[in-house]
């Protein structure tokens, strides 16, 4: 491409782009140069690992993360991660599946370390509209077990 064609380009990008709110400038930011921190995707719920497990392993394995990085992002002790890897690998050797992205479970909302992980991911999804069978379905949990946790998450919450 030449320059004169480059700059006509930069231009009309850039007027396209000023008509945009400041939400879906980011957006696009973040898709253009794949910074956005995608979340962890709701495949991999599938499997029979317990939810802080599942999020250790594909923090490890799929996005490459440190051990450090791992116990940062969830507010967990740098010697809980490593054993809960440890412990995922030993049940489960096989990789996550991580195909589907259509709903994606933010990291930090593990921070807060006065819910479970269950509590959290239940409740995250509660918060989106998702019913307690939808629930149970992509978390592969009985909806009985939703329920208790959501009445738990509600308890603790105030």
């Amino acid at each position: 491409m030449n320059e004169k064609k480059r700059e006509e380009l930069v231009s009309i990008i850039s007027n396209l782009v000023s008509s945009l709110s400041e939400n879906e400038k980011k957006e696009i930011f973040e898709f253009i140069f794949n910074k956005k921190e995608r979340g962890i995707p709701i495949s991999i719920f599938k499997s029979k690992l317990s939810g802080l497990e599942l999020i250790v392993k594909y923090l490890k394995e799929a996005e490459k993360k440190s051990f450090k990085e791992i116990s940062k992002i969830l507010n967990r002790k740098l010697s809980t991660v490593y054993n809960t890897y440890n412990k995922s690998k030993i049940k489960f050797n096989g990789g996550l599946d991580v195909s589907d992205y259509s709903i994606c479970i933010p990291f930090n909302i593990f921070v807060d370390r006065k819910y479970s992980v269950l509590e959290s991911i239940t409740a995250y999804l509660k918060v989106k509209d998702f019913s307690v069978n939808q629930i149970s379905l992509l978390l592969n949990k009985n909806q009985s077990t939703i329920r208790t946790v959501l009445r738990r998450y509600k308890i603790k919450n105030g």
